[in-house]
């Protein structure tokens, strides 16, 4: 449940005490006026000739109406999930490296295949989440901005290829950059980044820019890793083949670095996953992270909250209606003293 008023929410958890406390005194006050005023506490003439019942009922209820009044204006909800909404997921960013070093056959048939098709099955199952996309190797691009169409993101991955990127080298800080101004620009909230990456990075620091991000704009990391730590060659070319080489000659290979997924996940809060055969990283992504901010997020979500205000206004106008019941049925049965008594009746 909650509160639209919370303020009148306090009001009421002191308003009924207090109301109690006010009919107390009252009741006491006018015993002793009545005692004083028939001449000692119990005279049978000064009963006032009310059952106990009724005047229980006239005393609960003039207490009850103003706290069900208070409680009436703290404007209760409850929460009702409207499953019809396309509005029930949550918006991020996917971050997918693109670099040469995801040519490696270290995962079948390589990294870049294994992440896309694993990616492709997870935005088919995508239904309510608003998803934007980017590559990145040495600099970070923006292929999508924040969209349910998932069918056009889909088609944008299978178009990307990390041979047609010019920009050499890999950067996860550059991704996290990006991300970031994306995210400030078009005021998003909340921040979440996904990174499918074989964690390596020549450029920057990826773990100091994470810890800032998430301490000034409460961006949150996810890295998905793919390969092996025992690592690969990286090929020159995706269809021609050959190995790359460094700046001495030597055959370039290259490893999964979780421990820097790892790190980056873990200082803005995150999780990590490493990408297997099945590809079930990302569904257990969607399960463990994904599925509890969108159930955080429904519930801000005022659409989704049923109005009760009725409940506590209807007992109100029931209480009323008693007062006015039970003190219009009153009857008072005076018995006048024996020394005043008809001397017919006191014969009897």
């Amino acid at each position: 449940m909650k509160f639209g008023h919370p303020a009148f929410l306090w009001a009421a958890a002191g308003a009924l005490p207090l109301m109690a406390l006010v009919l107390f005194l009252q009741a006491r006050a006018r015993a002793r006026r009545v005692a004083v005023f028939a001449g000692g506490a119990g005279k049978s003439w000064a009963d006032p000739g009310v059952p106990r019942r009724r005047e229980f009922i006239q005393t609960a209820s003039a207490a009850l109406i103003p706290w069900l009044m208070l409680l009436t204006l703290a404007r209760p909800m409850m929460y009702r999930r409207d499953t019809a909404s396309e509005l029930q997921g949550v918006p991020y960013l996917i971050a997918l490296d693109a670099s040469r070093s995801m040519l490696a056959s270290d995962v079948r048939p390589s990294r870049w295949a294994a992440a896309t098709n694993a990616l492709d099955q997870f935005l088919e199952r995508t239904r309510a989440d608003r998803i934007g996309l980017i590559t990145f190797s040495g600099v970070a691009y923006l292929n999508a901005p924040l969209t349910f169409d998932t069918t056009a993101l889909r088609t944008t991955v299978r178009y990307l290829d990390p041979n047609v990127l010019e920009d050499p080298g890999s950067s996860l800080a550059a991704a996290l950059e990006r991300a970031s101004r994306y995210f400030v620009s078009n005021r998003v909230s909340p921040r979440l980044v996904i990174v499918i990456s074989d964690g390596e990075d020549l450029a920057g620091n990826p773990v100091e820019m994470a810890r800032r991000l998430s301490r000034s704009q409460k961006m949150t990391v996810c890295a998905v890793g793919v390969g092996t730590p025992a690592g690969a060659r990286v090929p020159l070319n995706r269809y021609y083949g050959g190995v790359a080489k460094n700046t001495f000659g030597q055959d370039v290979t290259s490893r999964l670095n979780e421990s820097n997924l790892q790190r980056l996940a873990a200082v803005t809060g995150g999780r990590y996953y490493r990408l297997d055969e099945g590809g079930t990283a990302l569904e257990k992504l969607r399960t463990e992270v994904l599925a509890p901010m969108a159930e955080a997020a429904a519930r801000d979500d005022m659409k989704n909250y049923a109005e009760w205000y009725p409940l506590p206004l209807g007992l109100a106008a029931i209480c009323l209606a008693l007062q006015v019941a039970t003190r219009a049925g009153t009857r008072r049965t005076v018995r006048a003293p024996s020394s005043i008594r008809p001397r017919s009746e006191v014969a009897r």
